[in-house]
């Protein structure tokens, strides 16, 4: 089985300002921005079957730590490794 391409599923915005996580169902389950915080959620496949979508949201300009702990909370939930160098805080 081929692995997935974590690259591929981090996306930075040309400015800098916002990241995004996508699941390998397509779905995006993460999304840090300096100007809105943070949105950890589940993927849409879990919340078809049930499951709330938000499991660590802030909706609030983040503070510096609030960054590596979205760092963090992709690897917890996701496997996926965002390079805390992404965006600068």
């Amino acid at each position: 089985m081929e692995q997935p391409n974590h690259a591929e599923q981090v996306q930075v915005s040309e400015d800098g300002s916002t990241v995004w996580v996508h699941a390998l169902d397509g779905s995006t389950v993460g999304r840090f921005s300096k100007r809105f915080g943070l949105d950890v959620h589940t993927t849409v496949t879990q919340q078809m079957e049930g499951a709330a979508q938000c499991l660590h949201c802030t909706h609030t300009p983040p503070a510096p730590e609030d960054w590596q702990k979205f760092c963090e909370l992709m690897q917890q939930h996701y496997g996926i490794a965002v390079n805390p160098n992404s965006i600068q805080i």
